[in-house]
């Protein structure tokens, strides 16, 4: 069996901006990362939509600072990546 895909080329989307639409539509204010090539699309797109980046210099930080602010804010709306 052979499956064929068409791919529609009048998108001018890509995937970065796909999640960051999921991520704000899940209610997310912040990001809490370690930048990287891999996800920079992703923060990009999210930065564009309103979604706060918070660059760290280690992953443990990410993940502290993330908890900092659900704790003191009482939302958890925050993502770490």
């Amino acid at each position: 069996m052979v499956l064929y895909l068409q791919v529609d080329t009048g998108l001018n989307r890509h995937g970065g901006e796909l999640v960051a639409d999921t991520l704000k539509a899940h209610g997310v204010k912040f990001i809490f990362t370690l930048t990287g090539g891999h996800i920079s699309p992703i923060l990009v797109a999210s930065e564009k939509i309103g979604i706060r980046v918070v660059d760290t210099r280690h992953e443990v930080t990410a993940v502290f600072a993330a908890d900092a602010v659900a704790r003191l804010t009482g939302k958890k709306v925050y993502c770490v990546l």
